[in-house]
């Protein structure tokens, strides 16, 4: 039925075709300069010179995409002048979107390494990225169009081309899911994970052909009009690197394909070639500019482009046809939904799945809708692939969700790294490692063990286990040891030392119910063992050891988009503890203590932003109902945004209290034209600590301040900073990975 609907469509445009020279386009690919395809395709349009085929590659295969869907060349420009290209190499989740599990693992383990464990042999994924994002912009640009028998059906018939990895042989994409073939032909291989189509694996057809001549005149072409926005070879003068050198033989490849489709052009066909060389293919903030380029390098061929025309009645009848086919495929494409199909292939439950798409049959999806719903897909953090298409089945409209695991897991690794120098006190540093075993009961158990060497050491390993499908409420049991160092401590006449070492073991048995993606509460036991030492040389004296056990309940909330430099969002964390204590201070001279404690922990951080500008605030409050030293519960201030002017940690007591307003300024797009976050920043901070409950007293605190250059990167949060206190005391702060 649909079959012959387009047959009635299409029908007076090939009547009306027979009786001229068919015209097909040939769109080369070439990265960011494939905006000067659209200048070309607006000349076209203002000389009446219809299009009734369309082949591309690369950046080409996506504009010939749009253009075969009858969009035209100015709604075109408003796509690529809307979408932000760069986003489409970038596949990471945004933070604010991850679960709350997930939020403090990515903080603590932020370096961007894919590495896993399968069937005995390390894995790494086949790109640096996955391609979800970049399929993302494909799709909103596409919209909702369901699979196609034959690109033949599109308002334009339409060719993409791209390369076998395994041989490098070309291969002409001609029907299917039109985003696939549109992202298989623009998969830069290495930057990109390859397109599984068919038992091939795709890659970008530049390799095979960039300027698919060839194609457009198999599909039945009288003339063709080709548009060459290839990169040409260096000269010698231009040969001064390694990545030179690489892409120069990358180039060879694509100028020997180019050169071999350039010799099939015959009499009567056009090589428009814009002048567009000194443009990278990634200056996707350059592609306004291209297009007036391709508009001049058409109007300089503007005589036989002319000899082409058509009527003006005939050429408003072809762009009526093309719009009337169109709208037939965007209807096709919305309307409700009588059922959602999973087509999973990886260790997450359906259930899960489905409880993070949210969307049910009956709806009627607009395109941000569906998008929106592979997003919260996505961020479950399990797949290296989501994707969602439109199936026009007999009855009716079907969602499928095509989910992929990563390839490199389900075990996965982890790494994390910390560094903080003052340029005067001890630098502190610390290597964190973790791997994780997945899916290892129905339910999707995890076994989850940590590494941290450096200036405090530490090995965690914990059980994690899922209740229920929807994984919402979870069991858990935890081992951890670790090695707390404090240095440069301020000495005080009840507790005169100043370098501090505790080593602690912890037991913990909890569970937990995870609320939404941003919450959790967990009930929980634990037992803990430790001992305390000082060392004011290379010898360490013994202060004390203590054991504890008790219950403990926590609650944490967390939204924020950064984990450091935040500009939107908020954070709580709330924790009780019922301590039953038994501890051996051997400096004091007292005899074994033995009590019974509550101990009170809250956090709180919020942001804001406008503009350029960001405002947070955090707060911090900590305290033990015990009377005098207490080595069950440590805390400290110093550092940078933690008290600024003093050193890390070197302030040490069991009661805190803390708050701290930061503002920032982002220097990068509108200041300094550059992508990532740097900021530039100045805090007050406000507290203090003390080591025993009766000696707190709000006319203690330490009042500080910091200024900073700041970043989010792709090693963690980083900072160059000058902290002051009104003590006197500080320092200069290189900072890089998660606070200590």
């Amino acid at each position: 039925m649909i079959r012959l609907c387009m047959c009635l469509l299409l029908l007076p445009m090939t009547v009306w075709a027979a009786e001229r020279p068919t015209v097909g386009v040939v769109l080369s690919g070439g990265g960011a300069k494939g905006a000067a395809h659209v200048g070309v395709l607006r000349v076209l349009e203002q000389n009446n010179v219809p299009v009734d085929y369309i082949a591309g590659t690369s950046m080409g295969a996506y504009v010939a995409g749009l253009y075969a869907l009858g969009y035209s060349a100015d709604e075109i420009e408003a796509v690529l002048t809307t979408l932000d290209f760069n986003t489409g190499f970038d596949d990471d989740i945004p933070r604010e979107s991850l679960s709350y599990r997930h939020k403090q693992q990515q903080d603590d383990f932020p370096l961007p390494v894919k590495m896993g464990y399968r069937d005995g042999e390390l894995r790494f994924p086949k790109g640096a990225l996955q391609g979800q994002t970049m399929r993302s912009l494909i799709r909103r640009s596409v919209g909702s169009i369901p699979e196609l028998n034959s690109f033949d059906d599109l308002p334009i018939p339409l060719r993409t081309v791209a390369t076998d990895l395994a041989d490098r042989s070309e291969v002409v994409l001609e029907s299917g899911n039109l985003v696939l073939a549109m992202q298989a032909s623009m998969t830069v291989p290495g930057a990109l994970a390859p397109i599984e189509l068919d038992g091939r694996l795709l890659v970008d057809g530049g390799m095979a052909n960039n300027l698919p001549v060839s194609v457009v005149k198999a599909m039945g072409a009288d003339v063709v009009i080709a548009v060459d926005i290839g990169t040409p070879l260096k000269g010698k003068d231009e040969l001064n690197s390694v990545f030179d050198i690489v892409d120069q033989l990358t180039g060879y490849l694509t100028n020997l394909t180019r050169d071999q489709q350039v010799a099939l052009l015959a009499k009567g066909d056009l090589l428009l070639v814009p002048e567009i060389g000194e443009v990278g293919t990634s200056d996707f903030d350059q592609m306004p500019a291209m297009i007036p380029r391709g508009e001049k390098a058409a109007n300089d061929q503007i005589e036989a482009i002319r000899s082409l025309a058509v009527s003006d009645a005939d050429y408003l009848s072809y762009v009526a046809q093309k719009k009337a086919v169109q709208r037939f495929w965007q209807r096709k494409g919305s309307g409700e939904l009588v059922a959602i199909e999973l087509d999973n292939d990886s260790w997450v439950s359906e259930t899960q799945i489905l409880n993070a798409l949210q969307v049910e049959a009956g709806q009627v999806l607009e395109q941000d809708e569906i998008e929106n719903a592979i997003a919260r897909v996505y961020a479950l953090n399990e797949f290296e692939r989501v994707d969602a298409y439109i199936e026009e089945r007999t009855d009716g409209r079907v969602l499928v969700v095509d989910t992929d695991g990563k390839s490199w897991g389900p075990h996965q690794f982890e790494l994390g790294l910390r560094f903080e120098d003052n340029f005067d006190d001890p630098t502190s540093n610390s290597l964190d490692m973790a791997f994780t075993m997945n899916n290892l009961s129905l339910f999707g158990a995890q076994w989850r063990n940590e590494l941290s060497l450096g200036t405090n050491r530490r090995f965690s390993s914990e059980l994690y286990l899922p209740l229920e499908t929807s994984q919402q409420w979870y069991l858990r049991s935890q081992f951890e040891y670790e090695q707390e160092v404090w240095e440069s401590v301020t000495p005080v006449a009840e507790f005169p030392f100043t370098n501090i070492e505790r080593s602690r073991s912890n037991l913990l048995v909890g569970a937990g119910i995870n609320i939404g993606i941003n919450a959790q509460f967990e009930l929980a036991y634990q037992l803990e063992g430790g001992d305390v030492r000082t060392s004011h040389s290379v010898e360490f004296s013994d202060l004390g050891d203590y054991t504890f056990h008790g219950a403990k309940a926590s609650f944490g909330y967390d939204s924020l988009d950064q984990p450091m430099f935040p500009t939107q969002g908020s954070k709580w964390l709330v924790e009780v503890s019922h301590l039953n204590e038994k501890s051996d201070l051997t400096f004091d001279g007292l005899p074994t203590n033995e009590e019974s404690s509550l101990v009170y922990h809250l956090e709180w951080t919020g942001a804001t932003r406008w503009d350029q500008h960001s405002v947070f605030m955090r707060t911090e409050f900590e305290t033990i109902d015990s009377d005098g030293i207490s080595f069950v519960h440590f805390t400290s201030l110093g550092g940078f945004l933690n008290l600024s002017g003093f050193y890390r940690d070197s302030l040490l007591g069991s009661h805190k209290a803390f708050a701290a307003g930061v503002y920032t300024y982002d220097l990068s797009e509108g200041t300094l034209g550059i992508k990532w976050p740097l900021y530039l920043g100045v805090s007050g901070e406000a507290g203090n600590v003390w080591l025993e409950r009766d000696d707190a007293n709000v006319n203690d605190l330490i009042y500080a301040g910091s200024l900073f250059v700041g970043a989010e990167t792709a090693l963690g949060p980083a900072a160059l900073a000058w902290g002051w206190a009104d003590s006197g005391n500080s320092s200069l702060y290189l900072f890089l990975g998660k606070q200590f």
